[in-house]
């Protein structure tokens, strides 16, 4: 019996030359594409909390399938951006005050944490990212693009966690940056005021770059809690105003 270069008899099939039977690699381009058209929706106001999405005219309007809609919602869902109510189908996320609250008081905990450790860093490489962050905000926020100003927002509050040098904080950055970029959303809702929410920033870094740790943790707390406090006392308020077509 002959045997081949490879080490199988002559004649046997040689297994590297076996056709392979798995999946082909499917683009997600338009799945990617399609979830940031409808975070950027959110962002705009274009869907609002408790809307209800129907499907038929999103595909139309974005032109894609209805498969590609469903993954693309589907991610958003995971992110907490929509919702899957059984038998009713897939709506915008509502954020009540006390979430507003409860989410306001899981971050004042994680993210002076993070500043924290960020002012301990004796190579500056934390301090240089934020710094960077503020500036693209800032840019952002002074080129009148509300979408963007919103997203360079969220990006700013990522770059805190992840260059805290925890991998702890960094890994608790996903599932917590849905919440955040709802509380962005709502603040933004809520009072459109982009040269406030420069100084806040702004006074962050330099707060953190000074190294007082009380200093830090007061303005953390400033940033986050009092400011979730004066978005609910907004909030509160507009419910309780009349219509503005009420009898007097």
């Amino acid at each position: 019996m002959t045997v081949a270069s490879h080490g199988h008899p002559s004649g046997a099939s040689d297994p590297i030359e076996r056709r392979l039977d798995l999946p082909a690699v499917q683009t997600t381009t338009r799945r990617n594409k399609t979830t940031e058209l409808l975070r950027h929706a959110f962002l705009r106001g274009d869907l609002v909390p408790g809307q209800r999405l129907k499907e038929l005219e999103l595909c139309a309007a974005l032109n894609v399938t209805r498969p590609t809609l469903r993954d693309a919602m589907g991610k958003l869902v995971h992110e907490g951006i929509l919702v899957q109510i059984p038998y009713k189908g897939v709506s915008v996320a509502e954020f009540s005050p006390q979430e507003i609250l409860d989410v306001a008081e899981t971050r004042f905990a994680l993210e002076s944490q993070a500043a924290l450790r960020i002012a301990k860093q004796d190579n500056g490489y934390g301090l240089a990212a934020l710094r960077r962050a503020l500036q693209e905000h800032i840019a952002a926020l002074e080129s009148g693009d509300e979408v963007e100003a919103d997203l360079a927002h969220l990006a700013f509050h990522r770059v805190l966690y992840e260059v805290s040098d925890s991998p702890l904080l960094a890994r608790i950055w996903p599932l917590i940056a849905a919440r955040i970029q709802m509380a962005i959303m709502t603040d933004y809702a809520a009072r459109h005021d982009p040269r406030r929410n420069k100084e806040l920033h702004t006074r962050l870094v330099e707060v953190i770059e000074g190294g007082n740790e009380a200093a830090i943790v007061e303005e953390i707390r400033r940033h986050v809690i009092e400011s979730a406090e004066e978005v609910v006392f907004v909030i509160e308020s507009q419910l309780a105003r009349p219509p503005s077509n009420a009898s007097s």
